[in-house]
């Protein structure tokens, strides 16, 4: 599939198909707003923290720990309410199929 459909299936040991199917739209949206280095600049980032965040929701402090790279990858799915959307979504998906003991993930909302 994709780079950051794979870093995705990575994160829950669930392959529940409404998952899966968040997974695919949110990695579809982004094939379509960033560049394939931003792709797999992502993709990286998600594999490295083990989370998804949402965007939108990271505090100052948060945003600085970013790489430029990854700022930039953050600040486009912000701007571009469809992908900030899916974002949301599968963070939403991902916590409510997470496993007991699995990584937190951060709360939609904030």
């Amino acid at each position: 599939m994709s780079t950051i459909y794979d870093a995705l299936i990575g994160l829950s040991p669930s392959r529940d198909a409404e998952l899966i199917e968040g997974y695919r739209r949110y990695a579809g949206q982004l094939a379509a707003l960033l560049t394939p280095d931003q792709v797999e600049t992502y993709a990286a980032y998600i594999r490295r923290t083990g989370t998804l965040p949402i965007f939108e929701d990271l505090d100052a402090e948060e945003l600085v720990a970013l790489t430029p790279e990854e700022n930039v990858i953050a600040t486009s799915i912000i701007a571009d309410e469809q992908a900030a959307m899916e974002n949301r979504r599968v963070v939403a998906l991902l916590l409510q199929h997470s496993a007991p003991g699995a990584p937190a993930m951060p709360a939609p909302g904030g």
